[in-house]
């Protein structure tokens, strides 16, 4: 990874310097790919990325994936569900598709007025209790894609949550990127874990997003113009706030993955 300077965020990540608007060689292309399995988030500050820069760095991890309906753009200024909160989650985590990865470029937005938060799903499994792993670790949970009216908030907590795409999947997922096993339960996509009393599964859900969730957990990033993120979707979990107050905020955004209809998008 020498190919690439670096320094390590907490707790987690790494950010690098270098102007990504000029292709990798050879020698960098693995070492931000070796970066981005090792660490899975890479921050890179003050760049200035067309779509076609954007889609050829996140290239060297994999197939880029457009989605009909979808322009690559997430932004604010529609307000609606555009701007409200989205609660703890992984893209298309409830599908046998999840993303491998996403990145967001800041290219409209006002500086430090708005942040997205992330959590490592890895270390989060490796911290829970034996107790909580060894019920999770067979497990097997509903999940879900919400009704847009209902993105903020513990799904969870609601016997009969509305969906606009269900799928049953495990609570603990095997990171194909590392290895690594990850927590796959989530504040906005789990409804409930499967042969268990609805009671029982809020209950014990709650109690391990209390603990993951926890600041101390969090990597929270504040937006000023120019930022890249590049992030494994798979490792991390992310979420955002409201985004009423914030001023315009414009980010371009590029998925890699192999299959994933919008939810909102007939398949």
């Amino acid at each position: 990874m020498a190919a690439l300077a670096y320094r390590l965020l907490a707790p987690f990540g790494v950010e690098i310097d270098r102007d990504l608007s000029q292709p990798l060689d050879m020698s960098e292309a693995v070492a931000f790919r070796e970066l981005f399995n090792a660490h899975s988030l890479i921050l890179a500050r003050g760049q200035s990325l067309t779509m076609a820069e954007q889609r050829a760095l996140c290239g060297h991890l994999g197939p880029i994936l457009d989605r009909a309906g979808e322009n690559g753009v997430m932004s604010n200024v529609a307000g609606g569900y555009a701007a409200v909160e989205l609660a703890w989650h992984s893209d298309a985590a409830y599908t046998n598709h999840p993303f491998d990865a996403l990145s967001l470029h800041a290219i409209d937005v006002v500086d430090g007025a708005s942040s997205t938060l992330f959590i490592s799903a890895e270390q989060a499994w490796r911290a829970l209790p034996p107790a909580t792993r060894e019920v999770l670790g067979d497990a097997r949970q509903e999940m879900i894609s919400p009704h847009f009216t209902a993105l903020s908030g513990r799904t969870c907590e609601r016997r009969e949550p509305e969906a606009m795409k269900r799928g049953v999947r495990p609570a603990v997922f095997t990171n194909p990127h590392n290895g690594r096993d990850a927590l796959w339960v989530s504040e906005l996509q789990t409804a409930r874990l499967l042969d268990c009393e609805w009671e029982n599964s809020r209950d014990l859900l709650g109690g391990v997003f209390d603990r993951i969730y926890a600041p101390e957990h969090v990597f929270e990033h504040r937006w000023a113009n120019g930022d890249l993120i590049v992030w494994d979707n798979i490792a991390l979990q992310h979420m955002r706030g409201n985004l009423d107050a914030v001023g315009r905020r414009v980010l371009q955004r590029v998925i890699v993955g192999t299959k994933g209809v919008a939810p909102h998008v007939a398949a």
